[in-house]
C-alpha cells in the first residue's frame, strides 16, 4: 500500500523517533498523495459493521464491540448489521470507497444516523473525513497503548526500530 511504502521509504536510514512521529509522517504523506493512493489507504480499513469479523485486527474488534465468545446476536443487533450492510453498499456505490468513522466505543446503532447524514456530502469531503478518521483512530490507539504501558521494546522486535516495526498497526489501521 502507498502509505506503508511511503513510511518505509521516508525512514530507510534512520528509524522514527517515536510512534507519534510515524502518525505525523503518515499525515504529511497522505496530504501529498493523489486521489488514487488516498483511495488505497481508505480501502485498507475494514468496513464498520461487517458480519465476518475474523479478519479484523484486535483493535478493530474492541473498537467495534465485537465479542468473540458471543456466537449469537440479538435481533436488534442483526437489524443494525443489516442496515450497515446496506449503508456500506450505498456509500461505496456513491463515493467509490469505504465508509470510515472513528467509532470511539459508540454503539453501531448510534453510528447509522451519522453515516446517513454523511451520504449528503461531496466525494472530496468524504475522502478527507475518512482519512482524518483513520488518523484519529491511530492516535487513539496510540494513547491506549501508552496508557496501558504496552509499548514494545527493541528486543521485542528483533532489534528493529520499535516505531518502524509497528507502523502497520498504528498507521495503516487494519
Amino acid at each position: 500500500p502507498p502509505l506503508a511504502k511511503g513510511l518505509f521509504d521516508a525512514h530507510t536510514e534512520t528509524p522514527f523517533k517515536d510512534y507519534r512521529s510515524i502518525i505525523s509522517e503518515a499525515k504529511k504523506l497522505i496530504q501529498n498523495m493523489n486521489q488514487q493512493d488516498k483511495l488505497q489507504v481508505i480501502d485498507a480499513h475494514p468496513r464498520i459493521g461487517q458480519k465476518n469479523t475474523k479478519k479484523l485486527s484486535n483493535f478493530s474488534k474492541i473498537e467495534q464491540g465485537v465479542k468473540e465468545e458471543t456466537k449469537t446476536i440479538s435481533p436488534e443487533e442483526e437489524k443494525v448489521l443489516e442496515e450497515f450492510t446496506k449503508l456500506n453498499a450505498d456509500y461505496e456505490q456513491k463515493f467509490g470507497f469505504k465508509f470510515i468513522i472513528f467509532v470511539n466505543g459508540r454503539p453501531k446503532k448510534d453510528l447509522l444516523p451519522v453515516g446517513r447524514r454523511r451520504m449528503q456530502n461531496s466525494k472530496d469531503s468524504e475522502l478527507e473525513t475518512g482519512i482524518q478518521a483513520m488518523l484519529d483512530i491511530a492516535l487513539d490507539r496510540l494513547s491506549k497503548i501508552e496508557k496501558a504501558g504496552k509499548l514494545a521494546t527493541d528486543t521485542d522486535t528483533g532489534g528493529a526500530s520499535t516505531a518502524t516495526a509497528t507502523t502497520c498497526k498504528l498507521c495503516v489501521i487494519s
